[in-house]
């Protein structure tokens, strides 16, 4: 396991690995991972297929097959007749999460490699990578002028800061940014591989998911199983979190034991909400799960946008929920009902259940009400993730509703 901050030098050195490099210049990159060799010297046909052999799967939230994106912009493109538009997506709205502004200030090259992947294969002629400002796209700035000095070609890239949100890297919402408009998730139905950026068909990857693809590029599906599992070879970045730390991110091989990833955090663990603020909390036992898509689905969790928000014995989960919960229903695009209401409704009533002041059948239908509503995923995400809570804390629940919390005793009125 290859556990890395931002500035650090990772333990473990292997071209197979996205932060192998010790810095993020073009020479260095060159040195460890070689030049990489554009499907305009070979088939796109093979690309794809070592692109499906190594299950290659998104990384910026919903884990869907990147093959199957690339096939539905070449369906657009076929469609409409208009070039596509690659867009490299590092736009993080979790609060804690580093794993992609870590990647962009350590290896710049790869994902820009991946961008150039991603455009030959589904023939864009443009493309674009939006992010937040500060030290992740200072250092793609950097990149794009070497490559530019170094005459390495590629399709041109554009980099544009993202807004602000935690729904503002949602894909549709980052789109939007783009095309001048709020950064909000649309809810019209059209997919993007028909009508994105300006109109035209439209591929957004998370940087990761391109990084991962240069990866593939260079070694094949073979040469990245070295790693991982059969079921999912190679490598990924999460982001480990615990009050009163500072973030770490971690490259880890697929697989690993989720108690050994939480085990940077330098203590015990007793819970851990994966997958982000939309994920889901496991503990006990669930925490020996390795991490897989598989395995984590068995436990009713996802690695989601990459984030383990991990719980110290003695913390109260349901306080750390509330917290979670307050931010995310402050985080309304205001385009719906469910979203407008509904989330503040629903933390209200959380909160009127943890200091003991009633609510819990209100809770119960708040929760069933928000379920499958909305005109984006925030709402129904942000009520399955206070679904797992009640689940996983269903004891400090009724010690709550009792008037009591476990952890700190007394509950005030």
């Amino acid at each position: 396991m290859t556990v890395v901050t931002q500035g650090a030098t990772p333990r473990l050195h292997t071209p197979r690995r996205l932060l192998a490099a010790e810095n993020p210049g073009l020479e260095e990159h060159l040195r460890v991972h070689g030049a990489l060799v554009l499907p305009r010297a070979r088939s796109i046909a093979d690309l794809l297929g070592e692109v499906r052999a190594a299950r290659s799967t998104g990384r910026g939230g919903a884990g869907r097959p990147v093959a199957d994106a690339f096939d539905a912009v070449r369906d657009g493109v076929a469609t409409t007749g208009r070039p596509a538009v690659v867009v490299a997506n590092g736009v993080e709205g979790e609060p804690v999460s580093r794993k992609d502004v870590t990647l962009l200030t350590r290896a710049p090259h790869l994902v820009l490699d991946g961008l150039d992947l991603a455009a030959a294969v589904v023939g864009a002629d443009a493309a674009v990578l939006c992010a937040a400002e500060g030290p992740g796209l200072a250092a793609v700035r950097t990149a794009v002028a070497e490559r530019r000095r170094h005459r390495r070609g590629g399709v041109a890239v554009t980099v544009v800061p993202s807004a602000p949100g935690f729904v503002a890297g949602q894909d549709t919402a980052v789109v939007a940014h783009l095309n001048g408009a709020a950064p909000v998730p649309r809810g019209d139905g059209v997919p993007l591989s028909r009508n994105g950026v300006h109109g035209r068909p439209t591929l957004v990857k998370n940087v990761e998911t391109l990084a991962q693809l240069a990866l593939v590029g260079r070694h094949g599906a073979r040469g990245i199983a070295s790693l991982g599992t059969p079921e999912n070879p190679g490598t990924l970045l999460t982001t480990v979190a615990v009050t009163g730390a500072e973030p770490r991110v971690v490259e880890v091989a697929w697989g690993t034991p989720l108690r050994s990833v939480l085990a940077v955090t330098g203590g015990p663990v007793s819970a851990a909400l994966v997958g982000g603020f939309h994920g889901s909390w496991i503990g006990g036992d669930e925490l020996d799960v390795p991490l897989s898509p598989s395995a984590l689905a068995g436990v009713r969790a996802s690695v989601g946008a990459g984030v383990l928000l991990a719980l110290r014995p003695g913390e109260c989960g349901l306080r750390a929920t509330e917290r979670v919960l307050v931010y995310l229903a402050g985080q309304s695009v205001r385009q719906c009902g469910p979203c407008r209401f509904g989330l503040p409704g629903l933390a209200e009533r959380f909160s009127a259940v943890l200091d003991g002041r009633g609510g819990g059948e209100e809770l119960g239908r708040s929760l069933t009400l928000l379920q499958g509503r909305g005109a984006c995923r925030h709402p129904d995400a942000s009520a399955a993730m206070l679904a797992s809570t009640v689940r996983v804390f269903a004891a400090d629940l009724a010690a709550h509703r009792a008037g009591r919390c476990t952890v700190a005793g007394t509950v005030a009125a």
